[in-house]
């Protein structure tokens, strides 16, 4: 059935099926990521706050942790490493928008990095 689904060549199968085990390991850190865990705007309002936002990246951390146990387990499953790259590349951009929400609310925030650039392209318009 699934071979009727992707097509009959052993290729195609194989690198639909690393396709599929790469977006699973996406999936599995964003959902981590959005059950354990609050938005980056509710990081950046209320992380002033040492206290919250301690409690804050305690949660990203534990979320970081659990999707990669998990793709981590989706590989072996699989026979690939492609589940755990997945959530790899997930969870370092995770990571940033986290971190950057919670310097935000600290006022540390550095002047680099993606939003200053989707800063200026707004500021020039198209």
């Amino acid at each position: 059935m699934a071979g009727e689904m992707i097509g009959e060549s052993g290729a195609k199968d194989s690198r639909a099926l690393l396709g599929l085990g790469f977006a699973a390991g996406i999936y599995i850190a964003y959902d981590c990521m959005s059950t354990l865990n609050s938005s980056p705007w509710t990081h950046q309002t209320f992380g002033g706050d040492p206290g919250k936002a301690e409690s804050a990246q305690h949660y990203v951390r534990q979320a970081i942790g659990t999707s990669t146990l998990l793709a981590g387990f989706t590989s072996f499953l699989m026979g690939s490493y492609a589940p755990l790259a997945g959530a790899t590349v997930a969870n370092v951009q995770l990571f940033y928008v986290y971190w950057r929400a919670g310097q935000k609310a600290k006022g540390d925030a550095p002047a680099s990095g993606m939003s200053s650039v989707f800063q200026r392209v707004a500021k020039k318009g198209p």
